[in-house]
């Protein structure tokens, strides 16, 4: 299944503004072209919830003079599922980066320009991204932010942080676990936990004991979800009491909430993403970058930040001066970003031995024929 919407609910959201930094005219140089042509090439977006808010988008179009339509998937196997299915022509893709080489394959992304985005210079120091987000030695794309896929519990009913994956089959639990759909992302966790030694590069008694921990993990899930905000409300529902966690921007939305949500970085290791920006063949043109760019500013990764709870791309010390809080920043992994013992436990996701044969297991364990 796919969801394609341009836009998602403005009314549930608020602008968040950062001091005065925010104002267009201090934010957005407009780009000079004419109105007519902008209107005709207007930038589409394959993108996720949080990332383009309403608010800002709305900011940009009337500084530039060109129209963003942001059309809203909820995992790594829609990103594919649409750019395959020709619904969407997009200009720009947010895809993790492990899905680099397979969007370059496909011809859906183009060697990225990294001369048109001089505000990659605001880039965390010690985050490795050029690596992942090259093939074959050509840069494909910029980071939007990384972050962890921890593991999610109501601290209120489970006092104790769980340290292991451990606790998602655990039978006091059942029917109160959530996973999120997405083979690409949710395989290499039942990886970790079953002690598979590369979770990337799986041998066949791995993909047995994987299969097999996955069919006994389906009596324990609740739900499913789909997208942040489906979390996040069987979360507060009190449906469920702990799970994978699809970003901490749910974490962060529940206590928002008032409800006392926290994860924890089991000990088995914690798989962790970087966000590819990534440039399509179509989306080649100097407002496309000129909007990348913009997105990348010091500003612009502050409130998304804020707004998010997300780690961005800043220093500790920029997102600072850019207003975000000690509290703000404790919600982030930004601060722990130089501690070896967090850096340690992170597990980068790295293209797969085979996607179709993840994608059929995970289909199957959805079908309940696994």
């Amino acid at each position: 299944m796919t969801r394609d919407s341009t836009r998602f609910t403005a009314s549930r959201r608020q602008v968040l503004k950062i001091g005065s930094g925010l104002a267009a005219a201090g934010l957005f140089t407009p780009f000079l072209a004419s109105a007519t042509r902008a209107e005709e090439e207007p930038i589409t977006l394959l993108t996720w919830e949080s990332y383009d808010e309403p608010e800002w988008i709305a900011e940009w179009e009337k500084a530039n003079g060109t129209k963003i339509k942001p059309v809203i998937i909820s995992s790594l196997d829609e990103v594919f599922a649409q750019l395959q299915s020709g619904a969407v022509k997009p200009d720009v893709v947010y895809s993790e980066a492990s899905t680099a080489g397979r969007l370059k394959k496909a011809g859906q992304i183009a060697p990225f320009d990294l001369s048109k985005v001089p505000n990659v210079a605001n880039i965390l120091p010690g985050l490795n991204w050029k690596d992942p987000l090259s093939v074959d030695d050509t840069l494909m794309g910029i980071p939007l932010h990384w972050g962890t896929q921890p593991l999610q519990y109501n601290a209120d009913v489970i006092k104790e942080a769980p340290t292991s994956w451990a606790a998602l089959w655990d039978k006091k639990y059942q029917g109160k676990v959530t996973i999120f759909d997405d083979a690409t992302v949710t395989i290499p966790m039942i990886a970790l936990y079953v002690g598979a030694k590369d979770p990337f590069k799986l041998s066949e008694d791995e993909f047995g004991a994987v299969t097999k921990a996955l069919r006994e993990l389906r009596q324990q899930v609740r739900v499913v979800t789909r997208g942040f905000d489906d979390a996040a409300n069987v979360y507060a529902s009190g449906e469920a009491l702990l799970g994978y966690c699809h970003n901490v921007t749910v974490v962060n939305t529940l206590k928002k909430k008032g409800l006392n949500a926290k994860y924890s970085l089991p000990k088995e290791g914690t798989p962790s993403w970087i966000e590819g920006t990534y440039v399509t063949p179509k989306g080649q043109r100097d407002i496309v970058y000129k909007f990348l760019n913009d997105t990348m500013s010091v500003e612009w990764q502050a409130r998304f930040m804020k707004f998010s709870g997300s780690n961005g791309v800043l220093t500790p010390e920029a997102a600072r001066k850019a207003g975000l809080t000690e509290e703000e920043l404790k919600n982030t992994n930004i601060l722990d970003s130089e501690d070896p013992a967090f850096k340690s436990n992170l597990v980068f996701f790295r293209e797969p031995e085979d996607v179709e044969r993840r994608i059929q297991i995970w289909n199957d364990f959805l079908a309940g024929t696994l």
